[in-house]
């Protein structure tokens, strides 16, 4: 026999003997560890996935099993600490009559370097955790076995042995201990509402970024404040600053039907929920409404179909649905006057307005404007325009009406260009119809402005660049709901016809930048609290996020990145200098001494000539540009 065949004989037998041994093994009478998951060790760690695979009880106390991997599902093992938060949830009238539902907090343990109860590490990527106490008493909460309990496990915000950060994770599991599936939880927002306007919304030092993770310590068992307590909280904290009207409370609380209480906003009023919105209120004291002590009697005044009318748009939505304008065809001539056809349609019926807009009584004001230089900003600062309830049409049929603007400025060498068209109006309503202005107690409602781009002869698809969209801008400001100058709400492509190039920035400010009403400059300065009247803004996302407004070109590449767009012209400052345009657009956010003298070196023009601002000295995009080592794209904390 050779040395191999003897030493695979060998092999075999001890292999045999190995299978032999574990199969006769002994019970210890414990539970054994969680089987292999079949997963690779984590090489990498971008993303932090955290599952609970269940919770059961054993003499009262809660062991949790949990399985931690990276974005690839691969295992991570390892982890230096966790922390496991513990609540129950009472159902809806527990508590008393027209008492919504609400969590009562059990503890939250942490372990680290110590550990209040047990953590093992199963080395696979699984873990169990086991409580160090019962529930039952905690925190003078009495457990109720029948009702919904809710498991938080918190891990990352911390490094592994070998140095790799690990991403701050949350994750809640909801249970029964009698195993049941759970049939009643209380989720009323999620996240992803949230951060449409925050971006990256973390709580107490980035540890915490779940909706679920708050409620579990914001309630009456946890906070002594009763203003802390999570409705009350978030409902007060909205009040000042908030970038759209507060009456419409489906701004957080979405239409989600994968949200168990979805529509617990107006299908339970309570004190404690409408109180932290309606401050004039003191229901015990009977000051701004009748005396009430509790919340049993709410829903007989305010029922579920009530609140939701009173607290949304929907009459004037419906009102709005009945009418808009569009422009259909556009052509300008060689003085630079430009005609357009503008259609009057009742979208709700699909039928058009065979009367001009200036014998239609409902509508309030109705405006159209042009400006002509897409691919270099437009050529003046201020678009021309007419009012269509003071002109006449020139012609009309089949509810088209043919108006003229005259006095647009064209450049000699720029007739193959385009330029921009913008609608805006108002009308009036009452109880979800279009009334005569003149009807007593009218509602004037701004309706949505939209934008459209011609050339020498027709309508085009060619136009200027879209950087921000009026969806981006509507995280926040709803949808074209920001009204500007009383009726000017397409922030895509409206205010750029006027807030252009042409204007000119404040030439002895620190940072000439935040000053000018170049639609560019004028939305980072009021963002980031520079531009006069907006110092107290509290901008709710992460002020580097520029992908929170800006959006992507057709090749999918941010319009934050550099190169910039050729269009893109310098800053122009009221003595008559000029700053470069790369300089001029990152100054908004970085303004300080330092990274002034660093574009300096890098070629940007500060106050200088038109002739220097423009001549591409800058060399940003040598180390800025996409791929480069400190790419905007990179270095900015875009997600």
């Amino acid at each position: 026999m050779n040395k191999f065949a003897k030493f695979s004989t060998q092999f075999s037998l001890m292999l045999a003997l190995v299978t032999l041994f574990t199969a006769c093994g002994g019970d210890d009478g414990k539970d054994g560890n969680p089987g292999e998951p079949g997963k690779p060790p984590a090489l990498t760690i971008t993303d932090l996935n955290l599952t609970v695979d269940k919770v059961i009880l054993q003499e009262g106390i809660a062991q949790v099993d949990f399985q931690v991997s990276n974005q690839d599902d691969e295992a991570i093992i390892g982890i230096p600490s966790a922390t496991f938060i513990a609540a129950q949830l009472l159902p809806q009238g527990f508590t008393g009559a027209g008492n919504s539902s609400e969590w009562q907090h059990f503890t939250a343990e942490t372990c680290a370097a110590s550990c209040p109860g047990s953590l093992t590490d199963h080395k696979n990527g699984h873990y169990t955790y086991t409580f160090s106490a019962p529930f039952n008493g905690m925190n003078g909460v009495t457990f109720i076995p029948d009702a919904t309990q809710r498991m938080v496990v918190k891990i990352g915000g911390d490094t592994l042995a070998d140095s790799t950060p690990l991403p701050t994770t949350n994750q809640h599991y909801d249970w029964q201990s009698s195993g049941q599936t759970v049939a009643y939880t209380r989720n009323l927002v999620t996240i992803e509402t949230c951060n449409s306007c925050h971006s990256d919304l973390t709580f107490h030092g980035g540890k915490y970024n779940q909706v679920e993770t708050c409620v579990t310590c914001h309630n009456s068992k946890k906070v002594s404040n009763p203003a802390d307590i999570f409705p009350q909280m978030i409902h007060s904290k909205h009040l000042t600053g908030f970038p759209q009207s507060t009456s419409d409370c489906q701004t957080c609380h979405a239409d989600n039907p994968e949200l168990a209480e979805q529509q617990n906003w107006h299908r339970v009023p309570t004190m404690q929920a409408c109180g932290a919105c309606h401050t004039q209120i003191n229901f015990p004291a009977g000051e701004g409404h009748p005396v009430q002590m509790d919340n049993s009697n709410c829903v007989a005044c305010h029922n579920a179909e009530w609140t939701a009318s009173v607290h949304s748009d929907e009459a004037q939505t419906a009102a709005l649905k009945q009418f808009s304008p569009s422009i259909t065809s556009a052509s300008m001539d060689a003085n630079g006057t430009v005609t357009v056809a503008v259609k009057l349609m009742n979208p709700s019926t699909g039928s058009v307005y065979n009367e001009s807009a200036d014998k239609l009584k409902f509508i309030n004001d109705l405006r159209v404007y042009a400006n002509w230089g897409t691919s270099f900003d437009y050529s003046t600062r201020s678009a021309r325009s007419i009012k269509l309830l003071e002109s006449l049409p020139v012609s009309g049929a089949n509810g088209i009406y043919t108006y003229t603007i005259s006095g647009l400025t064209v450049p000699a060498g720029t007739e193959a260009d385009h330029g921009g068209l913008a609608i805006q109006g108002r009308i009036c309503a009452k109880d979800s119809v279009l009334v005569d202005c003149s009807t007593e107690l009218a509602e004037v409602l701004v309706i949505k402005s939209s934008h459209s781009y011609f050339d020498m002869s027709a309508l085009s698809t060619e136009g200027r660049r879209t950087v921000v969209s009026n969806a981006t801008c509507g995280h926040c400001h709803g949808d074209q709901k920001l009204n500007i100058h009383g009726s000017r709400n397409d922030l895509e492509g409206q205010c750029q016809l006027c807030h252009n190039a042409n204007m000119q920035a404040d030439a002895t400010a620190a940072n000439p930048s935040a000053t000018s009403f170049d639609f560019k400059q004028l939305i980072h300065g009021i963002h980031t609290s520079q531009f006069a009247g907006f110092e107290s803004l509290n901008y709710p996302g992460k002020i580097g996020n520029c992908a929170q407004c800006h959006v992507k070109d057709a090749a999918g590449i941010s319009t934050v990145a550099l190169p910039l767009n050729p269009a893109v012209q310098p800053l122009a400052l009221n003595n008559g200098t000029f700053t470069s345009p790369i300089a001029a657009v990152c100054s908004n956010c970085h303004a300080s001494d330092a990274t002034h003298s660093h574009m300096m070196q890098q070629g940007a023009v500060f106050a200088g000539t038109k002739a220097d601002a423009t001549a591409g000295t800058e060399t940003c995009t040598f180390c800025h540009g996409q791929g480069a080592m400190a790419d905007v794209l990179k270095i900015h904390p875009i997600n």
